[in-house]
């Protein structure tokens, strides 16, 4: 699952990840005969209740529904498991973050931070003990939502140093990411679109859809703002055209929507109104909506 934030969330502070203590990508592209979260739903329910496999299964259940945010699921699944004893730290550790995620979605950003801190410090224990480079990055990012940001991507960098030379994409993937979001909330969005195009590179070769999804979108969002208006467009239609595969409706909604903001830019009311149609507003949470009403009612006027 690890951090990477999708810069299409209104929660701009707040990181959007891929995988991060578990990966449940890998785990499906094993058994493509059976879709991923059915597959996970039944061999969860064929192993024994609090087995280290049954641990397993429902963390890459929790990386199913944050890669495709959602965050309900997310929640009633969470709830009853923290009151679970001597669960796994790793496990543990998976369950205060997806929380502090999700809480963060629904706005209760003090809880969000509290479940955050609880997951900062199992992730702190763990690598002292390990020094993995990828609890590393997790680190950095947590520290980056709710702590220090220069410490944030100090520690970013000291992964760099001590593991960049290691060929593993999903790690660059997730290290150049964090970085990228970093120089986003400072503004220097040049600097996040060299790191954000880098994380792409790493991961657009592989199988993983999901953050192949996420690099693409995020690429396209910081050209957006940057008003590279052709480069923004190609990537969200590259990013449109994984969602429709993967049957992502939520996601792709959102990027429907930043495509028509996009042509707007470029004064093409008519490409507007094209992709505006295909948004289906059920899909888009609350955050979205002024931007949808907004667009909705300029099109109205010039038709």
């Amino acid at each position: 699952m690890l951090i990477i934030f999708l810069l299409i969330t209104v929660f701009s502070s707040f990181a959007f990840s891929s995988e991060n203590f578990s990966d449940h990508e890998s785990y499906c592209l094993d058994h493509k005969e059976q879709a991923c979260l059915a597959l996970l739903t039944q061999q969860a329910a064929s192993v024994p209740q609090y087995s280290k496999d049954w641990y397993k299964l429902v963390s890459y259940k929790l990386d199913y529904f944050y890669d495709r945010r959602e965050f309900r699921k997310i929640e009633t699944t969470v709830i009853p498991l923290l009151e679970v004893k001597n669960k796994p730290t790793v496990f543990e550790m998976q369950l205060n973050y997806y929380y502090s995620k999700a809480l963060a979605f629904f706005g209760e950003r003090e809880k969000a931070k509290h479940y955050a801190q609880l997951a900062i410090a199992k992730l702190e224990k763990i690598y002292h003990v390990f020094e993995d480079p990828m609890r590393m990055v997790e680190i950095a990012n947590m520290e980056y939502v709710f702590g220090d940001k220069e410490k944030a991507y100090q520690l970013l960098l000291l992964a760099e140093n001590k593991f960049g030379e290691r060929g593993d994409p999903i790690f660059h993937f997730e290290l150049h990411s964090n970085k990228a979001h970093i120089f986003y909330t400072w503004q220097n969005y040049n600097r996040a679109a060299k790191f954000y195009k880098t994380a792409l590179d790493w991961i657009q070769d592989t199988e993983h859809d999901a953050k192949t999804v996420v690099a693409l979108s995020n690429f396209a969002r910081v050209n957006q703002l940057m008003e590279k208006h052709d480069t923004a467009l190609e990537y969200f239609k590259k990013t449109e055209l994984l969602l429709l595969e993967q049957n992502n409706p939520k996601l792709l909604a959102v990027i429907l929507l930043r495509t028509a903001e996009v042509y707007e830019k470029k004064n093409d009311l008519t490409a507007v109104l094209k992709y505006l149609s295909r948004v289906n507003f059920l899909h888009l949470s609350e955050g979205y909506h002024p931007s949808y009403h907004r667009l909705t009612s300029k099109v109205r006027k010039k038709v």
